[in-house]
């Protein structure tokens, strides 16, 4: 065995090491590093999934300091010991990351250089970035996967199960998976629509003529609406006891899975549509739940739980949930919470739980800029929430905002500033004020969202706003400022809405580590406007089906457009407004 890494071997409890004899072997990369990978949900149900099937076996990578070989954190091995790479990738900031990983565990980053005799491994990328948009990865990925994992890895390993699978070739794999495996797609199968050399023409007709991927989505109890009903005892929670993550030694549970309110900016909102959640009861059983690869349950008794979802408040059993964990006393934390959805109980259950700190979205400063993202919340109801909250004698508050949004002027900039200083003095309870941080996001158009034909603002403007935020901000005293960087911003836009020119600007940023205004350059980003647009203006995205439909998306455009406000998704009641809810 190789040696571990010391943060695996002093500070984890509950990895799975199993005998690999026999197993689907796969490497499972987290694009960053240790501590951000150990409090990513995703990643880590993606890790207990696999290994929770007798047929699969899973390690963890992350990114290698310095000059480091990228070796498994459960037994040291490379990434050439495993018959499958997987990468989990949910921001395209990072996508170069997982490109790095792939080179410091001697594996051709591209696909065309992995010779299937030296790389018999096919690599496979996943999560919400890949799902939205698989261009920027597809010179690099074997196989791509759309949807929610929990329907497409059982898929994968029982394929693995089969005998004569075993026997075929790695491209005989990739096309069984590509035919089988709901929500995948094998660039290596189309390349008349990822073959970087066409032309526009060529490309558009190849376009038109693809049947988008449909991508998979749990689904929920008939005539009991919005009730995650899949065959698991409990929802996706962290399998791994691990101090050296960000939330260090918190058990994260998902709660929900989407978001009814439709912000028109949101990924996450319109893939993991409509809004499912979890019953109360089986939230409770994840808490203490053992897992399935040797039967024991990694985390302490009084080990915190931290309640995952974009729409905690607006679960239906959020106090029975609270109470019973405050009665095993347990410290909570939350993703996020919605303002408009707190309640006095819910408050005093805060309280009781000596909530350390909590994350709130007001996202826009002004009322008008709200109606445009579809923030159906008031500057009232915001102060009112934020007073209630104050009784909680909270430590830390984070509000999130958002800068550049479609209309957005001066005068909504200004809103930004003007509405964390009234928070500020709003939030002066019985104890002294909490200390407040603002996180301002460049805003920037997602594929699958209303706001997907959003123009980018230059990189000039995107610092103009910042910088006059920054020093309208100097008068919320008491709030400190944290404000994203517009290379960063662009970086995002150009990977999240390219075609196949997506992919020559990712390599730039592994040539140049990953530093966004030196790739950005070096692509040329400035003289290539014209042509990023026209790309744009196909919408290649659509090659994975949008599950709201696309009528949806044009008219929350419009009722963006005119500053209306669209009501919350019931969910799971197959309301009409979206083609989101199966028809039950």
């Amino acid at each position: 065995m190789r040696r571990i890494p010391r943060e695996t071997r002093d500070s984890e409890r509950g990895a799975a090491r199993k005998d690999p004899g026999g197993r689907l072997s796969v490497a499972l990369i987290w694009p960053g590093t240790y501590s951000a990978g150990m409090s990513s949900l995703g990643f880590l149900s993606v890790y207990s999934l696999i290994n929770s099937d007798p047929g699969g076996l899973c390690e963890r990578f992350f990114l290698p300091q310095g000059e480091e070989r990228a070796l498994s954190r459960e037994r040291g091995r490379p990434l050439g010991d495993f018959g499958l790479i997987a990468g989990s990738l949910s921001f395209e900031n990072d996508y170069h990351l997982f490109l790095r990983i792939l080179k410091a565990g001697r594996v051709p980053v591209e696909a065309k250089d992995r010779d299937e005799r030296i790389f018999p491994a096919p690599v496979v990328a996943g999560g919400i970035g890949v799902w939205s948009n698989p261009f920027p990865l597809a010179p690099f990925a074997d196989l791509i996967l759309t949807g929610e994992g929990e329907l497409s890895w059982p898929v994968i390993l029982d394929l693995h199960g089969d005998r004569e699978f075993g026997r075929l070739r790695k491209t005989e794999k990739i096309s069984v998976l590509a035919a089988n495996v709901p929500g995948a797609l094998a660039p290596s199968l189309c390349p008349e629509l990822f073959d970087e050399e066409a032309g526009f023409d060529s490309f558009a007709r190849a376009l038109a003529r693809f049947k988008p991927v449909v991508p998979p989505r749990l689904s929920f109890k008939k005539g009991d609406a919005g009730i995650c009903s899949e065959s698991f005892e409990h929802p996706p929670n962290s399998p791994i006891f691990a101090k050296d993550a960000e939330f260090s030694g918190t058990r994260l549970i998902e709660i929900s899975r989407g978001c009814p309110y439709g912000c028109r900016f949101c990924l996450a909102g319109s893939l993991y549509r409509p809004h499912r959640f979890w019953d109360g009861p089986r939230i409770l059983k994840a808490i203490d739940a053992p897992n399935p690869w040797d039967g024991l349950n990694p985390f302490p008794d009084d080990a915190p739980v931290g309640l995952v979802s974009p729409a905690v408040a607006d679960h239906p059993d959020l106090n029975y949930v609270v109470s019973r964990i405050l009665e095993k006393k347990r410290k909570i934390s939350f993703s996020s919470l919605r303002l408009s959805a707190l309640t006095e109980e819910t408050a005093r259950l805060f309280s009781e739980g000596k909530l350390a700190g909590l994350a709130v979205a007001p996202e826009g400063g002004t009322e008008r800029i709200r109606r445009t993202m579809n923030k159906d919340i008031t500057e009232e109801e915001i102060l009112s929430a934020v007073k209630l909250l104050s009784r909680v004698s909270l430590r830390k508050l984070k509000l999130y905002f958002m800068l550049g949004l479609p209309g957005e002027t001066d005068e909504d900039v200004r809103g930004i500033a003007e509405l964390a200083e009234k928070i500020r003095k709003a939030s002066f309870g019985k104890s002294r004020a909490p200390l407040i941080s603002a996180s301002v996001a460049n805003f920037t158009p997602k594929p699958h969202t209303p706001f997907e034909d959003v123009p980018s603002l230059s990189f000039r403007e995107l610092a103009r706003r910042g910088e006059l935020l920054k020093t309208l901000m100097k008068r919320a005293k008491g709030v400190e400022l944290r404000l994203d960087s517009p290379w960063f911003s662009l970086v995002q836009d150009v990977l999240g809405r390219s075609g196949p020119n997506g992919a020559s600007f990712l390599r730039e940023l592994l040539k140049n580590d990953g530093k966004a205004k030196a790739s950005l350059k070096a692509w040329n980003h400035e003289g290539r406007e014209e042509e990023t647009s026209s790309w744009r203006a196909l919408r290649p995205w659509r090659i994975v089906a949008p599950p709201t439909g696309v009528d949806w998306l044009e008219r929350e455009k419009e009722n963006g457009a005119a500053g209306i406000f669209s009501p919350a998704c019931p969910g799971a009641l197959s309301c009409g407004r979206c083609e989101a809810c199966p028809k039950v």
